[in-house]
């Protein structure tokens, strides 16, 4: 491993984790149909790296201090090493760990939650400007970025009650995705109800989370409004912002024991990507330990 996320201890083996409760970090820098400059295959590893220029400590949150135990245990490659992504979720069965995982495109989160178990208990939550539910993405591929959700929902039978899209506003979905929602495929607070009646999606937020027992977040970071991360490939006007983010991430992260972060695209001449992805984490280690 070049580098360890700031707080996290470097581990080889899963067996040296120990403690339960614990936050396992790894990274899968992996894109399957695109490699843009700077794009987010390289993202864990920047990431790692641009964790070094803060603290971990703000004025009400100290990593030092904290009661969980942090371990970072590299990168994986989803189709190379299947079977580590197996033992990870085993061990996670087996101490009640919470994983964080950074990508990579957003085609990582089929490569985790495929070797996930699910119940009717379970829900996977995908906080994404766009849906992700295309049954083919370019034209001819089914796995990608842009089919994740729907090759989920077929594999694992989930009903629109265990899939909640929170935030899509995109103007580049196709057809077949507008259709999907409109019929209801899935739960959907698309944003400009938020703009609209942000007390009335919170509460739909909640009455989701009913009745669940663990929740599967995935994070696109397009889902924030270009002008607080203007350098993805993806960007989207009308966005989140970070507070309202950080509001619903307060309802969800009680329950949620998975959580990844996917299309965090960089520019080597500017950092602002990578530096609010890094506050990110932090705030996500902050609410996980309230």
């Amino acid at each position: 491993m070049k580098s360890t996320f700031l707080g996290f201890f470097p581990i080889n083996k899963l067996s040296d984790i120990e403690e339960r409760k614990s936050v396992l970090l790894f990274g899968l820098p992996f894109e399957r149909i695109k490699a843009t400059p700077g794009g987010s295959k390289k993202a864990p590893d920047a990431l790692r790296k641009q964790s070094m220029e803060f603290s971990g400590i703000s004025s009400h949150f100290n990593m030092i201090e904290s009661k969980s135990s942090y371990f970072d245990f590299g990168n994986i490659n989803p189709i190379k090493e299947k079977e580590k992504i197996k033992k990870i979720w085993k061990k996670t069965g087996e101490l009640n760990l919470r994983l964080l995982v950074l990508g990579g495109d957003h085609s990582i989160t089929y490569d985790t939650l495929s070797q996930a178990s699910w119940n009717e208990e379970t829900a996977v939550i995908w906080i994404d400007a766009h849906a992700d539910l295309a049954d083919e993405y370019p034209p001819g591929i089914f796995y990608s970025h842009g089919t994740v959700f729907t090759n989920l929902k077929k594999d694992n039978s989930l009903s629109k009650n265990q899939m909640l899209l929170i935030g899509g506003h995109a103007y580049t979905q196709t057809i077949e995705e507008f259709h999907k929602l409109k019929n209801k495929e899935v739960s959907f607070i698309p944003m400009h109800q938020f703009f609209e009646n942000k007390e009335k999606c919170m509460q739909s937020i909640r009455d989701f989370l009913k009745n669940k027992d663990r929740i599967f977040l995935s994070l696109d970071v397009d889902s924030l409004d270009q002008a607080y991360v203007p350098t993805l490939g993806t960007a989207e006007s009308f966005g989140l912002t970070p507070y309202l983010l950080v509001e619903i991430l307060k309802l969800i992260l009680p329950k949620a024991s998975y959580v990844d972060i996917v299309e965090t695209q960089y520019e080597k001449t500017n950092k602002i990507a990578l530096n609010f992805v890094v506050c990110l984490i932090f705030k996500i280690l902050e609410i996980w330990e309230s």
